[in-house]
């Protein structure tokens, strides 16, 4: 068996609001579990939140957005030591949210069929991706169309049954690095490449931006373990940097 390296994700278990500089915290949201409670978390939201949600021609987008942006909102405020109601949002020009009265606190969103994660750190840009796997997925073809020269010489040695998931492996890793980074589609897929490190369990990630060293070294990458079917990424600018992930708590738990 595989020993897991020391820079690997660590467990979070209480949503304290306590966010060391050198840590970033991910918490993993159970979208299901939290669909009876989406008429209440709509309450959360604000007046423009309220319009985007009743725009969803569907139930499930709708529920899956209203739910992702309550529990961020108790999430931040949690970390803000303010109400979720209070916390301001705005977006840069390249559409990245932060928040309005700026400060420390920087976080990023991703959700998926069933699956919301959120990433916090302070001091530090920080993007998040997660997909759930899809079997009818040409991962091959795909790969050639976007990511990078190595990225698919990586994924056609591999093992072809491994081709799909590991296709999802790097494309939230670059996901992530693109929201993180903060350049939007300005940012061509093919100009970097994350790759996992040769011959090691690690969980950390090999981030090659091709024609800039010093932007390749500014960054932090990790794949992060979510579930079988499930694939994420974590970017965060900096090194020397604990990640920790946990499961957000169950409506019936609650958040102390």
């Amino acid at each position: 068996m595989a020993v897991r390296s020391e820079v690997d994700p660590q467990p979070l278990r209480h949503v304290d609001g306590i966010l060391p500089k050198d840590e970033v915290h991910v918490w993993q949201v159970d979208l299901k579990a939290w669909e009876k409670e989406t008429d209440s978390l709509l309450e959360l939201l604000n007046a423009e939140e309220r319009e985007r949600a009743a725009r969803f021609k569907f139930p499930a987008p709708r529920n899956q957005f209203v739910i992702s942006r309550a529990l961020l909102r108790r999430a931040l405020g949690r970390y803000r030591h303010i109400e979720a109601r209070e916390v301001r949002f705005r977006t840069t020009a390249n559409a990245k949210p932060e928040l309005s009265e700026g400060g420390d606190l920087h976080f990023n969103l991703s959700h998926t069929e069933g699956v919301t994660v959120f990433a916090l750190a302070r001091h530090r840009q920080v993007g998040i991706d997660v997909e759930r796997i899809r079997q009818d997925t040409n991962a091959l073809e795909l790969a050639e169309r976007f990511f990078s020269c190595p990225e698919v010489q990586w994924l056609r040695s591999q093992p072809a049954a491994q081709h799909i998931p590991l296709f999802f492996t790097c494309w939230t890793a670059k996901e992530a690095y693109i929201k993180a980074q903060g350049e939007g589609l300005s940012l061509s897929l093919s100009s970097f490449g994350v790759l996992p490190f040769v011959g090691t369990a690690s969980s950390k990630l090999q981030l090659e931006v091709y024609d800039d060293p010093v932007e390749s070294n500014r960054w932090s990458m990790w794949r992060l373990e979510l579930g079988l079917d499930l694939r994420a990424a974590l970017a965060v600018e900096g090194e020397g940097c604990k990640v920790r992930l946990g499961q957000w708590p169950l409506p019936d738990v609650g958040a102390d």
